[in-house]
């Protein structure tokens, strides 16, 4: 007996690729890659919805129902490019929010440090009423 996959038509290509943009850019969405496998995960915990890009297949799945296609891998590696970019801005904010308050510290001691730098000197007033 044969199997034969069920392929992406140009329309399911339309819908992957404005959903994966949608959830990528929200920070809600948990965006994980296994490293071996090379797999993007996108998991919207709040509506029980996960997805997986694998090289040649993308699955949607929630507790109702699985879509599961096989797409080209030119058209997977597009959506985890999409996913990368997003992640690693989302990683530039969380650094810049990390290292905040080393920032705040190193600007409080540069400004104690240029007021001892500077001398205190009195200059009177010898104006004469």
């Amino acid at each position: 007996m044969f199997k034969f996959d069920s392929k992406a038509t140009r329309e399911d290509c339309k819908f992957i690729i404005d959903i994966i943009k949608n959830y990528s850019e929200d920070s809600s969405i948990k965006k994980l890659i296994s490293p071996i496998s090379d797999e993007y995960y996108l998991l919207d915990e709040k509506n029980q919805v996960s997805i997986c890009i694998a090289d040649d297949e993308i699955i949607l799945a929630n507790h109702v129902y699985l879509y599961k296609k096989t797409f080209n891998l030119s058209f997977t590696s597009n959506l985890k490019k999409i996913i990368k970019k997003q992640m690693e801005n989302e990683m530039q904010a969380l650094k810049k929010t990390l290292f905040k308050n080393e920032i705040d510290l190193l600007d409080k001691i540069l400004n104690v440090s240029a007021r001892k730098k500077k001398s205190l000197s009195i200059t009177p007033n010898l104006k004469s009423s």
